[in-house]
């Protein structure tokens, strides 16, 4: 056996070992001694989830969930999103520019380009969000998130190699409901909530979120002294439920997002990395030009960066009863268009700066139909067919400060069809066999066509190419329900992601399929007062799609493989009647195996080069290394005490989230330092509970850490998230 060999080997056998002693040893904990405390009166809420296509208790189900309520989420502070990591371990999100990219467990797609998706799925109300520029939505009048861990191919498709992201919004409610909310806080940031429901008639119901926020941002220019990121961003959201007979419900939906922030592009420069820093004293003597570096709260960009995003989608649900089963019908249209502004350099020098349009059409049907009744097998099946556009019309660029001209355009169209099947069947009293397969063909069709910028010459015509892609995707997992409050369970899954070309680095070659195989053993205990989650998780993880960035175009590759295993765990208990606490960490190691083509970046400091004070690339195996966004530990807490005060309630929060070191690239070149995040919230209600009077800090210990790195030819940029804020908010319910 060779030494990597006996290592990985001996890897294995530490974390079954580990695995083993943490579900173990804690639920002896949970079924020993804290089983002494006496219960409260009201207990936990049971909880009830949708990650099998069908509703079942949280502890039915054999695959790792994180699941909160949308109020839970308004109590420790998260909003929007990419805001999820702070309540759910094992989960980022983080930015490649204005695109955003999640990561679950290590897995996670770096790709940001034409036609390039995440490989974590992100839902709304059972519909699928592609594009990564419209990920980042608010919270709007959130039900409440289901992440699910691991690889969700069977049910949820190629999309999701990671895991997916479940969120729900309310459905329109017969009686009469409205809530307003208004906030204000640090940096100017004021905020309106709107959600009102109500029945038009007896058997239709109608209701309208709507969100506005304004700032000024917490980014000031260098150069100008002025405020270099404020925001301003508003959705709405309405549905129309109409209940056609007691067998047969429809709801129409329809939401659209107005978003301008720029704050994604308004970066500083790693270590103080920019060609301009180099060029500025030779081109602006004797001092060169300002150059904003490892501070949090400033840049130096010389362009007016922008980030827009409009967004139109409408959604048409129908659930019909069948007696035997229900079947679902789920329509979806999105259109969206996106305007980006960057500077490259970081810099008051016109050293190169690209702006473009991104426009993605997006239409799914899908039908599931999910078997009904107690009888020992339990089923669902179902039929998908996805089609995406994805058009960059026009990607220009501006060099030395001339005028914006026209380097290139794409194309990318990708069309899917899939079909699923899920059994469980009860084997014998408490033991259940799951077997599942989805099959997947995806067709991609990719176009480009580029300007020789030397010459100002457009090629007469698109460079055009397609590839199909298929794949059969199981799963199989073993459960065996302990008694009715607790369970364990052993799974296998497989994931998969579609081929992807790369039009904006001119290839014509496709880059391969993503595949991974996880293996996963996990206990699961719900109790009046407590609840109690532990899995220990393996992937065989080949072929992962990881991209680098030179001037304009994209490096997309293939890194043959990773490994990545860890234990994942939670627990929830309500230790009186009036505090809560909630517990989750995850422990990961995340390793590339055999990736010998990484991409690496270094500045040309050879004044008699062409490429002087640029940054070039270099090939270097990155065998060993940490997997981009992969942090050994993760982990959550969150304490909640409410008291009776002055006829009303007063509820306190504090929810503190932290991670361990990371990478933001597979050289591990660019990284992270750990870090916390401490939110906290004190919120009165009156004894009526129709108003509440909260104040709020949010990153209070003031932590600085980076939400991106962005390396490339001109720079090796960067953005900070928010440092400490305060806030008020008023909230009035009817």
């Amino acid at each position: 056996m060779s030494k990597r060999n006996e290592l990985t080997h001996r890897n294995r056998w530490r974390i079954t070992q580990l695995s083993a002693a943490v579900v173990s040893s804690t639920a002896l904990l949970a079924t020993g001694a804290f089983a002494q405390e006496a219960a409260a009166p009201e207990g936990l809420e049971e909880i009830v989830v949708t990650a099998q296509k069908r509703q079942e208790r949280l502890v039915d189900v054999p695959i790792a969930i994180a699941a909160v309520s949308g109020d839970a989420l308004q109590e420790i502070g998260v909003t929007s999103v990419v805001n999820l990591p702070q309540a759910i371990p094992g989960l980022r999100f983080d930015y490649s520019g204005s695109f955003v990219q999640p990561t679950i467990r290590g897995v996670g797609s770096a790709l940001a380009g034409p036609g390039q998706t995440s490989n974590v799925a992100v839902y709304l109300d059972g519909f699928y969000v592609p594009n990564a520029l419209g990920t980042d939505f608010q919270l709007l009048s959130v039900e409440g998130v289901e992440v699910l861990k691991g690889p969700q191919g069977t049910l949820f498709g190629r999309n999701a190699t990671g895991g997916a992201v479940l969120v729900k919004t309310r459905d329109p409610s017969f009686d009469p409901t409205f809530i307003a909310r208004a906030n204000y806080g640090s940096f100017n940031r004021t905020g309106i909530n709107l959600y009102g429901s109500t029945g038009l008639t007896d058997r239709m119901a109608v209701d309208l979120a709507g969100f506005y926020e304004q700032g000024d941002g917490y980014v000031k220019n260098l150069n100008t002294g002025k405020d270099a990121a404020e925001f301003d961003k508003w959705s709405v959201r309405g549905k129309l439920l109409f209940q056609v007979t007691d067998e047969a419900k429809l709801t129409l939906g329809y939401g659209h997002s107005d978003i301008d922030d720029p704050s994604p592009g308004e970066a500083s420069n790693y270590n103080g990395l920019s060609a301009g820093a180099v060029l500025g004293p030779i081109l602006v003597p004797p001092n060169g030009v300002p150059v904003a570096g490892n501070e949090r709260r400033r840049t130096s960009n010389g362009v007016n960066t922008k980030s827009t995003l409009n967004s139109d989608e409408v959604t048409l649900r129908g659930e019909f009863d069948l007696g035997y089963a229900t079947l679902t019908s789920l329509s979806l249209y999105r259109d969206e268009d996106a305007l980006l502004v960057y500077d490259y350099d970081g810099t008051a020098l016109p050293v190169f700066s690209p702006s473009f349009k991104v426009l993605d059409k997006t239409y799914t049907q899908e039908f599931d139909l999910a078997s009904k009744g107690d009888g020992r097998l339990s089923w669902v099946a179902g039929l998908y067919y996805y089609n995406n556009e994805n058009t960059y019309p026009a990607f220009n660029v501006s060099v030395g400060g001339a005028p914006y001209t026209k380097f290139f355009d794409t194309k990318v169209e990708s069309e899917s069809f899939a079909g699923f099947l899920d059994l469980t069947y009860e084997l014998a009293d408490q033991w259940f066999l799951t077997v599942g397969g989805r099959y997947s063909r995806d067709k991609i069709d990719s176009a480009f066509q580029r300007t020789n910028l030397a010459v100002g010459a457009i090629d007469p015509s698109a460079v055009k190419t397609d590839e199909t892609f298929s794949k059969f995707t199981p799963r199989a997992i073993l459960r065996y329900a302990v008694d009715d409050n607790q369970s364990v369970y052993a799974s296998y899954n497989q994931g998969y992601k579609a081929g992807v070309f790369n039009p904006s680095g001119f290839s014509t070659e496709p880059v391969d399929p993503e595949e991974i195989n996880a293996y996963e053993l996990g206990y699961k205990l719900a109790k009046t007062d407590y609840r109690f989650e532990a899995s220990a998780f393996y992937y065989d993880y080949k072929d992962l799609q990881v991209a680098s960035y030179i001037g304009t175009s994209a490096i997309i590759n293939n890194a043959a493989s990773s490994e990545v295993y860890g234990v994942d765990t939670s627990f929830t208990a309500q230790l009186s009647e009036r505090f809560d606490l909630t517990l989750g960490a995850v422990w990961l190691h995340a390793r590339y195996e055999n990736y010998d083509t990484a991409v690496s970046y270094f500045q040309v400091l050879d004044p008699t080069s062409p490429a002087f004070a640029l940054f070039a690339n270099q090939t270097v195996d990155a065998s060993d290394n940490d997997v981009a966004r992969s942090p050994e530990i993760t982990a959550s807490i969150g304490l909640h005490y409410n008291q009776p005060l002055a006829s009303g309630n007063l509820d306190l929060n504090a929810n503190y989230y932290y991670t361990d070191k990371f990478y933001f690239d597979a050289v591990n070149q660019f990284g992270q330092d750990a870090y916390g995040l401490l939110n906290l919230r004190a919120t009165w209600t009156t004894a009526d509970e129709k108003w509440a009077y909260a104040v709020y800090g949010t990153n209070v210990t003031d932590e600085k850490y980076r939400t991106q790195v962005l390396p490339g030819t001109f720079a090796i940029q960067q953005t900070y998230g928010e440092p400490a804020a305060v806030g008020i908010s008023v909230t009035y319910k009817y």
